[in-house]
């Protein structure tokens, strides 16, 4: 029995194989690639225009809020919700900033595929979504690059002895500190950083947006902290409703602290752009997410481990992503990046 590690957060895994019992289950992750070539790009906006382009990865796509946008569902599509990823909440706000949303948001993707096609991939850079008449930008972007879908496949594990034959097991802190530590630090781009293989930084990625759309607003999101400090039980944070599968309590904090760093390292990114003219703001998610982690002090706005069926298991590509909730929890720290808090749609008023 083999769980094989999260692919992205764009595609936590594809399937679940195998019988889910009492006293065993057999889960079997098929990863998907996060970079499928396809020539088609219907469905690549959920309301024509270039007014408001939204950038980045699958919380930006709002990945496993069915249904997707024509042409984004399927194996290897961009899996963008067509009416509640963030961007869709805030195109129907009502705010003018936010008005002729084009989403070219991804499921899976990483900085490298903001500025380039890669290799084996018909899918455009999405900057080329951007001209000189866009006016608001929304990017979110770095989680896959620091390797964040990996750990949690990395980190889940069971007391059940029979189900952890197939699991990592607890210390996921120990075995991918050093990896994640370094891709957060090439992402920075400070002096010294390292180089790494498909990560741009995000100070030549704030300069090439603003570069294709002077005229922009760019609001640059980070990530909920993706777990509170409320444990469980003696295992840890149980992380699915039909399983034994839990994130050990270190484990937890350990991801709690990456998310942490990750975000000083996009809040950063900003300032350092802001400080050369670039309007961009920064959207501190994690601060509208809290709370509402895993684990956490009140209901969480993020998926643990969904099944959407269990003969034969399958998961849901809802696993490890916001809910409907969680999505308007981003809109919401955009908004008040924005300066918008006097204007709060109603449903994503705080406190709601």
């Amino acid at each position: 029995m083999t769980l094989t590690r999260i692919s992205s957060f764009g595609r936590p895994m594809a399937a679940l194989l195998g019988v889910l019992t009492l006293a065993a289950a057999s889960l079997v992750a098929q990863p998907a690639s996060a970079h499928p070539g396809s020539a088609s790009q219907a469905g690549s906006s959920v309301h024509q225009g270039s007014g408001y382009v939204a950038l980045g990865d699958s919380y930006a796509a709002g990945e496993g809020l069915t249904p997707f946008v024509s042409g984004t569902e399927g194996p290897g599509g961009c899996h963008r919700s067509a009416e509640e990823s963030y961007p869709a909440v805030l195109a129907d706000s009502g705010q003018r900033s936010f008005a002729r949303l084009r989403s070219v948001a991804c499921s899976g993707a990483v900085t490298a595929d903001l500025v380039t096609t890669r290799p084996g991939s018909a899918r455009p850079p999405q900057l080329a979504a951007l001209d000189a008449r866009t006016k608001t930008v929304t990017v979110t972007i770095g989680g896959n690059d620091t390797g964040f879908g990996l750990i949690f496949g990395d980190c889940v594990y069971s007391p059940d002895p029979i189900l952890q034959a197939g699991l990592a097991g607890p210390g996921c802190a120990a075995r991918n500190d050093t990896d994640v530590t370094k891709r957060i630090v090439a992402l920075s781009g400070d002096p010294g950083a390292p180089a790494v293989s498909d990560i741009v930084p995000l100070p030549v990625l704030l300069a090439q947006i603003d570069a294709l759309s002077p005229r922009a607003t760019i609001y640059l999101t980070g990530y909920p902290s993706m777990f509170g400090k409320k444990t469980t039980d003696a295992a840890g944070c149980r992380v699915s409703s039909v399983a034994p599968l839990y994130v050990a309590g270190s484990d937890a904090a350990w991801i709690r602290s990456k998310a942490t760093e990750l975000n000083a390292t996009i809040r950063s990114a900003a300032t350092a752009a802001r400080a050369t003219g670039i309007d961009v703001r920064y959207a501190d998610v994690a601060k509208s997410f809290r709370g509402h982690n895993l684990c956490d002090r009140k209901a969480s706005w993020l998926n643990g481990v969904v099944l959407t069926s269990t003969a034969p298991p399958q998961l849901s590509q809802a696993t490890f992503h916001p809910t409907a909730r969680g999505q308007r929890a981003y809109a919401k720290a955009v908004l008040k990046a924005a300066d918008l808090r006097q204007h709060w749609p109603s449903g994503i008023r705080p406190g709601l």
